[in-house]
């Protein structure tokens, strides 16, 4: 297996100088068709990762399927755009003959280490646009066809390499993106006057869906939403527990082996518990919403801060003004203000995690270039005098043209010869 896999690794290398080669639009294309591919096969895909994951099939299709084609999708349309070049001068500088841009090189061997909170959108998404950089991938997470459907659309087989989840990339990879970790530690922040029917819509889907956005925990403002874990329990209570390949499961159970009755069916459950509570600190893994009561505001906002760092928040308010206002003091690297859905990172971003910024500059032959040794006194006097005159003082620009002048002339003699 490991003399497999570094031949593999191997091949890699030498594949991708050769995949750099190709124009990015070209690349582009084969992600546009990868996306195509997912659609053609979303029927199988679907009860197969549902079987495998745990995840309730229409929560797969909603939350994780369906938006890895359309990110594959936006790749292929906007990751070309992020990857041009960026010029740095203006260009009335190509009049003076020189010119300087910053290109996006590829990294080289990318590694993409699971688990994932998203079983298959957020693999697909960072292989996708490490491909589309340029780069070859070293995937180290279980995602079923995801190799299949790449190589389906085209890409060469060399280019993606699948190895086990304990793999050491570090050693072999240029660079390492680790995805998004599986958990339920997100948040939801009910505050004054927020809409109870939108909260309750959203508490259900975030506390007791499975996807990269679950939250187990909500806090609330004592009194904020008169009735609201009521109405909660209410609408847990309507969920529907059962095989998670059936299109109508919104909590997925399968009975255990050999038709064993031991384990009872998961009951989904709200509990109000204190701030200092070890299900408030980490929530479980059972379908189980956790719900503190904070004495005002200040409080809330404060246990958001202090336990929602690594996790994505959502801000409820009747007032979205001050939602926004209360968003930016968190510092979650997700927040939702009225709602509570799936973060697409933006293409530019994820692109940016495969490719290294370069610095070029070119000069036509007739334009002036490196600086000269020994230093010339005039022209030294006379860049200095340029400098003070475009980005100084006002009250210097006159007594520094006066104090040069005669340097001036002599560079300008210099440069005619």
């Amino acid at each position: 297996m490991a003399a497999t896999l570094s031949a593999e690794i191997e091949a890699a290398r030498r594949a991708h100088p050769l995949w750099a080669l190709l124009p990015v639009a070209a690349r582009a294309r084969y992600i546009r068709r990868a996306s195509v591919a997912l659609l053609d096969e979303l029927d199988e895909l679907a009860p197969r990762l549902a079987e495998e994951t745990g995840w309730p099939r229409s929560q797969l299709l909603v939350s994780d399927l369906l938006p890895a084609a359309r990110g594959l999708r936006a790749l292929a349309d906007d990751g070309p755009r992020a990857l041009a070049d960026t010029r740095l001068t203006p260009r009335s500088t190509l009049l003076l003959g020189r010119s300087t841009r910053v290109l996006q090189a590829p990294v080289g061997l990318v590694g993409v280490r699971g688990p994932s909170a998203s079983p298959f959108a957020e693999p697909a998404l960072e292989a996708a646009a490490a491909l589309l950089a340029g780069n070859a991938v070293v995937l180290a997470a279980v995602v079923p066809r995801l190799r299949a459907i790449f190589l389906r659309a085209g890409i060469p087989g060399e280019l993606l390499t699948v190895a086990p989840e304990d793999a050491d990339l570090d050693a072999v990879c240029h660079r390492v993106v680790d995805l998004p970790r599986p958990g339920r530690r997100g948040m939801l922040l009910v505050l004054a006057g927020a809409p109870r029917e939108r909260v309750v819509e959203a508490a259900v889907w975030a506390g007791f869906g499975r996807h990269p956005a679950a939250a187990g925990r909500l806090v609330m403002v004592r009194d904020a939403v008169p009735g609201l874990v009521p109405a909660l329990e209410e609408a847990a209570s309507a969920l529907r527990v059962g095989d998670p390949r059936a299109a109508e499961t919104d909590i997925a159970w399968t009975p255990p082996a050999g038709g064993e009755s031991a384990a009872d069916p998961p009951c989904p459950t709200v509990l109000v518990v204190d701030a200092d509570d070890e299900r408030f600190l980490s929530p479980p893994d059972a379908p189980t919403l956790v719900v503190v009561e904070a004495a005002g505001s200040e409080e809330a906002i404060e246990l958001a801060v202090a336990h929602a760092r690594d996790a994505p928040v959502s801000v409820w308010a009747q007032d979205l003004a001050k939602g926004e206002r209360i968003s930016r003091r968190l510092p979650s690297p997700a927040t939702w203000v009225g709602r509570h859905g799936i973060a697409t990172t933006a293409v530019p971003t994820r692109i940016a995690r495969h490719v290294v910024p370069r610095q070029l500059e070119w000069r036509a032959a007739w334009a002036p270039g490196t600086p000269r040794l020994p230093a010339d006194q005039d022209l030294l006097a006379a860049q200095r005098t340029l400098a003070e005159v475009r980005h100084g003082r006002e009250a210097h620009r006159w007594p520094a043209l006066k104090a040069t002048a005669s340097a001036l002339a002599r560079a300008a003699r210099k440069k005619e010869r």
